[in-house]
């Protein structure tokens, strides 16, 4: 009881701090001229506000600071100093990336410097790992644990699982880099229509917290990340679905992005999970930068030729364009929980879902491609 109470509590706080602290933020955010206004690439009609993901935010960080007393409740809610130092690592990962972000949505950084940092802050997650290479053992004396948030291995059909680890300890550090980098590139360019971004974020941290509350033993400790995660971006989607009274903006997008891409490495790689999950958006992202590239243009480029935007081209609503993504990441993410299917099935899904979705991006040809 008192452990169901606890993650209940974690995804309650995230969710009361998000949504007591949004109202408040929209007035200062107005008052401060901290607000969006509309434009070529833009789809809102009037000036809103860009800064809510500093409500987002603080209700994150609070539930995580409050799992850490619910921890006195029972034992089995109890941290090894393995996740304490994770908890850390996330933490200040998530203050760097915050207030880079928060920067960016004020005085509109270039491109390279911002990459940069989120680089930065990938390699602040994966911590000592960085230069003790060593795995450790775990409560069941197997030796799994790492000094940090790294991606050391995932299961992969065929192989059953690739460990990058045993491979090089520096190819487990690049990949977890590439991994959270770009997650949280993606969620930020899936922030483009009233309440998609954290509803996506929202659906992709409570398919994780169910992931890991059904292994066997259940993760218990690890699932109050994902929980508090999707609490604050319930709260936030209160006054962010459409007509949205406020955007998170980069300092909401980029740290949930961060958050998420930390919720399927920490306790053990869920990457087909979320892959699931978010496959729509990340074969968006992915043909983006490639037909972007070859066209000589930026990538990190700002434009309507996004699927979501291609979608509003072709007669949809806001509504309708969100519901047929929340629609996808249910679908998607529930086959991903489902011991029915093998992981060749999964990914066998996860091919026929970008097809389907490289099939739009060709057929749906962008109206405006740059603003």
């Amino acid at each position: 009881m008192l452990v169901t109470l606890a993650l209940l509590g974690v995804s309650l706080i995230a969710f009361s701090v998000t949504a007591l602290l949004t109202p408040p933020l929209i007035r200062l955010a107005r008052h401060e001229g901290w607000v969006a206004k509309p434009g070529p690439r833009h789809i809102h009609r009037e000036p809103t506000p860009i800064v809510g993901g500093l409500a987002m935010i603080a209700g994150l960080v609070v539930a995580l600071l409050a799992s850490l007393a619910f921890e006195a409740l029972d034992p089995t809610l109890r941290r090894s100093p393995f996740e304490h130092l994770r908890i850390g690592l996330l933490l200040i990962g998530i203050a760097i990336i915050a207030l880079i972000s928060l920067f960016d949505d004020l005085y509109d950084l270039p491109a390279l410097p911002r990459l940069a940092v989120h680089v930065v802050a990938a390699l602040v997650a994966v911590g000592p790992y960085l230069w003790d290479h060593s795995l450790y053992p775990d409560a069941l004396g197997q030796p799994t644990e790492a000094l940090g948030i790294i991606l050391t291995a995932f299961n992969f059909p065929f192989v059953d699982q690739i460990h990058l680890h045993n491979l090089s300890p520096w190819l487990a550090i690049a990949a977890t880099i590439f991994w959270i980098v770009g997650i949280q590139n993606m969620v930020n360019w899936i922030d483009g229509l009233d309440g998609l971004a954290a509803g996506v974020t929202l659906i992709a941290g409570m398919v994780l917290a169910l992931h890991t509350l059904t292994l066997e033993p259940p993760q218990l400790t690890v699932a109050m990340l994902p929980l508090a995660l999707s609490g604050a971006c319930a709260a936030f989607l209160i006054y962010n679905s459409h007509p949205a009274r406020i955007f998170m903006g980069d300092v909401g997008a980029m740290t949930i992005g961060y958050t998420l891409g930390i919720c399927a490495i920490i306790g053990g790689a869920k990457l087909a999970t979320v892959l699931l999950v978010l496959g729509v958006p990340i074969v968006d992202m992915a043909w983006l930068i490639l037909t972007r590239t070859l066209h000589g243009r930026s990538a990190a480029q700002a434009g309507r030729d996004h699927l979501h935007h291609r979608l509003l081209d072709l007669g949809l609503s806001q509504r309708q364009v969100v519901a047929c993504y929340y629609a996808l990441s249910v679908a998607f993410g529930s086959i991903g929980l489902l011991d029915f299917f093998t992981p060749l099935m999964k990914l066998m899904t996860l091919l026929i879902l970008g097809g389907i979705v490289l099939v739009g991006l060709l057929v749906l040809q962008p109206k405006q491609a740059t603003a």
